[in-house]
This record gives structure tokens, C-alpha cells and sequence, in this order.
């Protein structure tokens, strides 16, 4: 069984703690993962610098708009429409599919504009949307680990859920704190009185505690992304060494019992082997008719009929999975190998002898 954290936070300088606004604390060495954004020559990675940078820079206005943001979370409604949030372990296709689900289904979503005022979203939304108007069938198929470039593309605005969840992304909650709670539902009523639409958000950890969201947001439906193990592990490797600098540290959640395994390869299968079984265990909880787990190689295979699936099932809206077929054409599911072949059977022995261990 993976461990849980008990969500005791670890003494940071307040420095840290406002830098993790912008800058998550589950990257390892934030310099070589600056270096490596630098020069991998992918306009995503250069624009998620600057917005980060911007941030940072506007900090005193986000502050200030504070004032106008808390009422409308007291002034707003209570939510009747979905949220659909889409989760699973990071590199399972999860941004490819919420991509899909925002340029296919009448929804909102949050942009890149909310990672820079993190703090007063909403009103900055409403302050700037006339230069960066959400723009669903302008969405393109294309990120980096998760980032888009254009300041109107989604975001999967992570640094809203730190203020509910902690901002220590690399553990599993085990609780929701009854305030966090009040705060997470008045939340999503202003976000859906000012977009007057259901809810697309991507957040990869919710496929770990998704459980303790769905009694909080009662109208919330959970998309969960299953991959196939060792080309996930492989992914997982190769985002360890570039985002992480080090492919011995877990990319995404961090279980701790991984910790524990000597050999680098099976403490990585085992990672994922945890993923799994969490999501078996958020959906035995919540129930399969809120917490859907679609394999990716089923979504690659005919997007139109999971998109079609979800709105019916979510939406309670009917689309033609015929007819969206002709705009919406099946995906090159990423599984190949990408490792040298004796690190792939390496990777594929390490998942042989963890299957044997847990």
C-alpha cells in the first residue's frame, strides 16, 4: 500500500515560500531545470519562464486585487453546474485529453493569465479577459510537460489547489482541513458565476485523492488517464532526468516507501504500480459514474467517442460521436521506445520483480 503524508509541512524561509508560488517546490535543482528549459528549444518551456518571471513582478497588484477577489467568493451563488477535472499520473496524456474536452465541449477553463496573478485569478480575469479572452476552438494539440505558450491557453493552475491542498505537490493529503474545504467551495461558485459554463481543469495528483474532493465538490466529475505501465515508466525516467536533473527522484508525487528500494529502475516501477493502485481505490470510493478511468491508448485510438462519452456522462449533453470524428481524428498513441534497448529491458525486468514484491 503507498504511504501517505500526514501534510505536516517542512520549516521553509518565507523567501521559499513565496518563490514556490511561482516556481513548485517538487522541482529538484532549479537551476539545471532552468538550463534545460533554456536550450530545449521548445517555445512553451521559454513562455512558462516568463510568465513565471511576470509573476513575480506584478506581485504588489496581485496582493491589492485580493480585496476584490475575497468577495466574490462570499458573494457568489452556489455552483450548479460540473466540473470536470481531469487527473492521472504525469505523462499518462492527461493534458492532451483536457485539451480535447476544452476545444470540443462548451466549458471554461483557466488560462495562462491566472498563473500570473495566482492570488486574485478571477478579478484579473475580469480586468484583462478583452486582451486574453479564452478562446476554446483556438486551442492547440501541443505542450511541454504540461505548459502551453500563448497567455490565453490553458493553464492547469496547480497554484489554486495549493492554497486548499499545501504546496508541497510530492504528497498525497490524507485530510482536507474543514476551512480549506469552505474555501475550495466558494472558490468554484465564483469561478462558475463569472464563466456562467461547467468547468475543464487538469490536475494529475486528484487520480491520488480525488476521494476527498468529491464529498467537497458534489457536482464534480473525475477523468482519470491510464497509460500503459512500462511505456508510463519510461516517460517517467526520461522527465526525472530533465525536469528533475536527477532520475532517482520521483517525478510528480513522491511515495515514500520508493524510497526504500535500493535499484533506481525498480524504485520508478514501483511508483507507478502505486499510481495504479491508488486510482483503483478512488474509484471503488467514489464510484465509477463520477471518477471515469479512460485508458490513453483508448482516447488515441477514437477521441470522439471518450469526448462523446464525457458529455453524455457529465454533461448530461448529447454529441454525435460520428460526426465529431470528422474533425476530431484518432491520436499517435506516444508509446515507443525512447531509452536505449538495454535500459528498456532493464526498465521492463524492474517491473517483473516489483510485481513479485508488492
Amino acid at each position: 500500500m503507498p504511504t501517505r503524508s500526514n501534510n505536516v509541512p517542512q520549516k521553509e524561509s518565507k523567501l521559499k515560500q513565496w518563490l514556490h508560488t511561482y516556481v513548485p517546490s517538487n522541482y529538484g535543482n532549479i537551476w539545471k531545470l532552468t538550463r534545460n528549459l533554456i536550450t530545449s528549444g521548445k517555445r512553451e518551456a521559454w513562455l512558462a519562464m516568463i510568465y513565471a518571471f511576470l509573476g513575480i513582478v506584478v506581485t504588489p497588484l496581485d496582493w491589492f486585487l485580493q480585496i476584490f477577489e475575497k468577495r466574490q467568493y462570499h458573494n457568489a451563488p452556489p455552483s450548479q453546474l460540473p466540473q470536470i477535472f481531469v487527473c492521472g499520473p504525469p505523462r499518462s496524456g492527461t493534458t492532451l485529453v483536457a485539451q480535447v474536452l476544452m476545444k470540443h465541449l462548451p466549458v471554461y477553463y483557466f488560462n495562462n493569465l491566472t498563473s500570473i496573478f495566482p492570488r486574485s485569478p478571477i478579478t484579473a480575469l475580469k480586468l484583462f479577459s478583452f486582451f486574453v479572452p479564452n478562446d476554446n476552438q483556438k486551442i492547440q494539440f501541443r505542450s511541454f510537460y504540461g505548459r502551453t505558450s500563448r497567455p490565453s491557453s490553458p493553464n492547469d493552475a496547480l497554484y489554486l489547489w495549493d492554497r486548499w491542498i499545501g504546496k508541497d505537490r510530492r504528497k498525497v493529503p490524507n485530510s482536507i482541513k474543514e476551512g480549506d474545504s469552505k474555501d475550495m467551495i466558494e472558490f468554484f461558485n465564483a469561478v462558475e458565476a463569472y464563466a456562467k459554463k461547467p468547468l475543464v481543469n487538469k490536475n494529475n495528483s486528484l487520480s491520488t485523492y480525488a476521494s476527498l474532493i468529491a464529498p467537497i465538490l458534489k457536482n464534480a466529475f473525475f477523468i482519470c488517464l491510464d497509460r500503459d505501465p512500462l511505456f508510463l515508466a519510461q516517460s517517467h525516467l526520461i522527465a526525472r532526468r530533465f525536469i528533475n536533473a536527477n532520475e532517482k527522484v520521483s517525478y510528480g508525487v513522491d511515495f515514500d516507501a520508493s524510497q526504500d528500494i535500493g535499484n533506481y529502475f525498480e524504485s520508478l516501477c514501483y511508483d507507478i504500480i502505486t499510481h495504479k493502485n491508488l486510482i483503483q481505490e478512488q474509484q471503488q470510493r467514489i464510484g465509477a459514474d463520477r471518477f471515469m478511468v479512460v485508458p490513453y491508448e483508448d482516447f488515441c485510438a477514437n477521441p470522439a467517442k471518450i469526448v462523446s462519452d464525457i458529455a453524455r456522462q457529465c454533461l448530461n449533453i448529447a454529441i454525435d460521436a460520428r460526426e465529431l470524428s470528422e474533425v476530431l481524428k484518432p491520436f499517435r498513441a506516444a508509446n515507443r521506445i525512447k531509452l536505449s534497448e538495454s535500459e528498456f529491458l532493464e526498465l521492463s525486468k524492474a517491473f517483473q520483480n516489483i510485481k513479485l514484491a508488492v
